[in-house]
């Protein structure tokens, strides 16, 4: 039997069960990948806008790599970018990281 609390984190912010569709499917493909998922841990970890720069270093990785990566967490809607003068930022896609748990732990 489901405890309240489990019930709670499975029902969405408009009171309905969350339910898998496509952009959640496309969210684990993205980090199903090791690079890909650390990338996406240092972004939630730093809770604001880090450079490209700064992952890469964080990171280790050659910067195309590094922007293969970061093309390919975009496109599954994980993080967003903005660019200034020559400099890219990434930061978390706002309630994605949230919703993702949510459904995951819906699955208890």
């Amino acid at each position: 039997m489901k405890s309240a609390k489990t019930k709670k984190a499975a029902a969405s912010s408009k009171g309905k069960p969350l339910q898998a569709n496509d952009s959640h499917v496309e969210a684990f493909k993205a980090l199903a990948h090791r690079t890909r998922l650390k990338i996406f841990f240092f972004l939630v970890k730093s809770n604001a806008e880090v450079s490209a720069g700064d992952i890469q270093k964080a990171m280790k990785v050659k910067g195309p790599t590094l922007s293969h990566h970061l093309y390919l967490l975009r496109r599954a809607g994980l993080i967003k970018s903005r660019k200034e003068e020559r400099y890219i930022y990434y930061q978390v896609q706002e309630g994605m990281a949230e919703e993702l748990v949510k459904l995951l732990t819906a699955c208890v």
